[in-house]
């Protein structure tokens, strides 16, 4: 089977490519500090990952200049980012693990996969457009795109839908859960508390207490 040039180096790199991409969308360059933040490592330790993706051409980087992605970059993150969802939903919906295990599960096995398995995964599934935590399965750049309104940004008084859910703390998704919040769900703000208090709001029937930093790792639609 044909491979890419850069398969075995996305196969090693490509949780570098795709917090990059990621992190982009809000501040670019990236920081390198930024980076190892987010990969949850020592700044140190990132560097000669770094040299190695910039000599393949597909990151710009300059010490102390910060990151960014060349156009190989991004077609390399968006395709590991649409790998990495795809199997979130073969994890969910054909093996019957919780949407707090799927991002943590999808890691350890999912750059082992060819590209023909990944697409009769995608097609088994019946071409899922989303992950289980409401982020879509992207085929270009333009696809990952997500609703930058929070739930904290909403006002009493507001309605919105859920869109999307942060998907990288377990402990976080298994209290959304508990609390009823998914994508597709209704929420109605009713009282905030002002210097980043928790938010009072309604989730289906019941009203619940929803601290600063869940409310915003939660996007939604205003209604």
């Amino acid at each position: 089977m044909k491979t890419s040039k850069h398969a075995s180096l996305l196969d090693q790199h490509c949780d570098y490519l795709k917090h990059i991409f990621r992190l982009q969308q809000t501040q670019s360059p990236v920081s390198t500090s930024a980076l190892a933040e987010s990969l949850k490592v020592a700044p140190s330790t990132v560097t000669d990952t770094l040299k190695k993706l910039s000599q393949k051409g597909l990151i710009n980087y300059t010490p102390y200049h910060g990151i960014t992605l060349t156009p190989e970059g991004e077609r390399l993150a968006v395709k590991a980012i649409r790998r990495h969802r795809i199997v979130e939903r073969f994890l969910t919906d054909m093996l019957g693990f919780e949407w707090h295990e799927a991002h943590e599960e999808a890691l350890r096995f999912e750059t082992q996969l060819s590209d023909e398995v990944e697409r009769r995964l995608f097609v088994a599934l019946n071409k899922p457009k989303v992950c289980p935590h409401g982020y879509p399965i992207p085929s270009k750049v333009e696809d990952v795109k997500v609703e930058e309104t929070t739930l904290y940004s909403l006002e009493p008084g507001e309605t919105a839908e859920v869109i999307s859910v942060k998907d990288d703390e377990p402990e976080l998704l298994q209290f959304m859960a508990s609390l009823g919040i998914k994508p597709g769900v209704k929420i109605k703000v009713v009282a905030k508390d002002p210097f980043k208090g928790p938010l009072q709001a309604v989730v289906g029937r019941s009203r619940r207490t929803v601290g600063w930093h869940l409310a915003n790792s939660i996007h939604v639609r205003k209604l």
